[in-house]
């Protein structure tokens, strides 16, 4: 089987990675290359920056809501 890179197909490149068993089956399989797993990964983890970051500026929003709301009740 030919294994060929998702993401260099998508790009319009041949993405050609090798081949795996059974070696006389002419069809193909997808994987993801060195170069485009990198990129992959690196978004990931900007989104998890991302999203930690959004999360604490939410709960820093709620404290303060807390604490004005803690006001309006017993000031």
């Amino acid at each position: 089987m030919k294994i060929l890179c998702a993401w260099c197909l998508k790009e319009g490149k041949p993405g050609h990675m090798g081949e795996c068993e059974p070696l006389d089956d002419p069809s193909e399989t997808h994987a993801i290359c060195p170069v485009h797993r990198q990129q992959v990964e690196a978004e990931l983890e900007a989104l998890r920056m991302k999203t930690r970051d959004d999360l604490e500026t939410l709960r820093k929003r709620q404290e303060e809501d807390l604490e004005d709301l803690r006001k309006k009740v017993d000031p």
